[in-house]
C-alpha cells in the first residue's frame, strides 16, 4: 500500500492546487511593494481619529484621572501616527486605545456610541496598518532615514516593504461586507420593512409616504446584492474595476441620509489597500509630474 504522501503525489490535482496555494502565500504574506499606500492610509487614520474622537477628549471635558490619562495617550499616539515618528509603535499605540475605548470605555463604562461598528474598524485598521511599511514614506521616520543615510555618504533605503498588513485590511473589508450582507439576508431587511422604519424615523415621523413600500423592497435588495457583490468581488482586479465606483457611491449615500459618523469615509481611505502599491506609486508619482499617465491608470483600475 502506498504511502499517504506518495498517495497525494500521484492526484492528479495536486501540482495544481499545490502551485495555487503557493501563488496565495506569495500573494498574502511575501509580497513586497511601495510604501507610500500604506503611508497615506497612515495618515488617513490618524485625521480620521480625530475626527471622530478629539473634539471628545478635548482635556476640560472629562477631568477625571481616567479621562485625563485616555485624552493624553490619545493625542500623543494620534500625532505620532500622523507625523510619522516611530510610525509602525505609534500604529499599534493608536488601535491600542481605540480598542479601550470601544471595549473599557464604551461597553464597560457605558459610552453607548464608543461601541459602534465604525470606532472598531478604526482601532483595528490602525493595528493593521502597523504591519505594513507605513513609515518608509511621507513620514517623520523617512526624514531621518534620509538624513542619515545622507551623513553615511550611502544612498537612503527605498521606500518599499511587505505589504502583507494590506493584505489583512482586504480580508477585513470583505469580511465587514460579507456578514453585512449576511445579516441583511432576511425577510424583514429584504421586504424593505427595516428601510422603511429608517425612513420614518429620520425624516418623515409617522406620516407614511404613500408608494414607498416597493422603492423600499428594491433598495433592500440592490444594498444586500451590492454587498455581497464587493465581499467577494473587489479582491479581484478583474471584477474590482466595475465595484469601486458603486461602493464609493455607497457609502457617500449613507453618510449623507444616517448618523454613520466616519464609517463611510473609513471605508474609503481603506479602499487602496484594494490596489496594487506599486501601481498607487505610479500615479502619486505621475500627480507629482513623473512617470506615464497611460501606465499608471492601466494599472491601477
Amino acid at each position: 500500500m502506498p504511502a499517504l504522501s506518495e498517495a497525494i503525489a500521484d492526484w492528479p490535482n495536486w501540482l495544481s492546487v499545490h502551485a495555487g496555494a503557493t501563488r496565495f502565500v506569495g500573494w498574502a504574506a511575501e509580497t513586497e511593494g511601495s510604501s507610500r499606500s500604506s503611508a497615506l492610509i497612515r495618515i488617513g487614520l490618524a485625521m480620521l481619529f480625530w475626527s471622530r474622537w478629539a473634539g471628545e477628549l478635548l482635556l476640560y471635558i472629562d477631568q477625571s484621572p481616567a479621562g485625563l490619562f485616555l485624552a493624553a495617550n490619545f493625542f500623543v499616539a494620534t500625532a505620532l501616527l500622523f507625523i510619522g515618528y516611530h510610525s509602525r509603535a505609534a500604529a499599534v499605540w493608536t488601535g491600542a486605545v481605540g480598542l479601550a475605548m470601544y471595549y473599557c470605555f464604551g461597553f464597560q463604562l457605558g459610552r453607548e456610541p464608543w461601541t459602534h461598528h465604525h470606532t472598531y474598524l478604526l482601532a483595528v485598521a490602525a493595528l493593521l496598518i502597523a504591519l505594513t511599511p507605513c513609515g518608509r514614506s511621507y513620514s517623520l521616520d523617512r526624514y531621518l532615514a534620509v538624513i542619515r543615510a545622507e551623513r553615511a555618504g550611502v544612498p537612503p533605503a527605498a521606500e518599499r516593504g511587505n505589504l502583507w498588513g494590506l493584505r489583512l485590511i482586504v480580508v477585513q473589508l470583505s469580511v465587514l461586507y460579507f456578514f453585512a450582507a449576511f445579516d441583511k439576508t432576511n425577510y424583514a431587511f429584504l421586504s424593505g420593512a427595516r428601510l422603511e422604519q429608517i425612513l420614518l424615523w429620520y425624516y418623515t415621523g409617522s406620516d407614511y409616504p404613500p408608494g414607498l413600500a416597493w422603492p423600499a423592497t428594491m433598495v433592500s435588495v440592490a444594498v444586500v446584492v451590492l454587498e455581497y457583490c464587493l465581499a467577494l468581488g473587489m479582491p479581484f482586479r478583474a471584477t474590482r474595476r466595475y465595484l469601486v465606483l458603486p461602493g464609493l457611491a455607497f457609502h457617500a449615500i449613507i453618510y449623507l441620509t444616517l448618523p454613520v459618523y466616519t464609517f463611510s469615509a473609513t471605508m474609503a481611505l481603506l479602499y487602496l489597500a484594494y490596489f496594487d502599491a506599486d501601481a498607487v506609486d505610479k500615479v502619486l508619482a505621475r500627480l507629482q509630474g513623473f512617470g506615464s499617465t497611460a501606465s499608471a491608470r492601466g494599472e491601477i483600475s
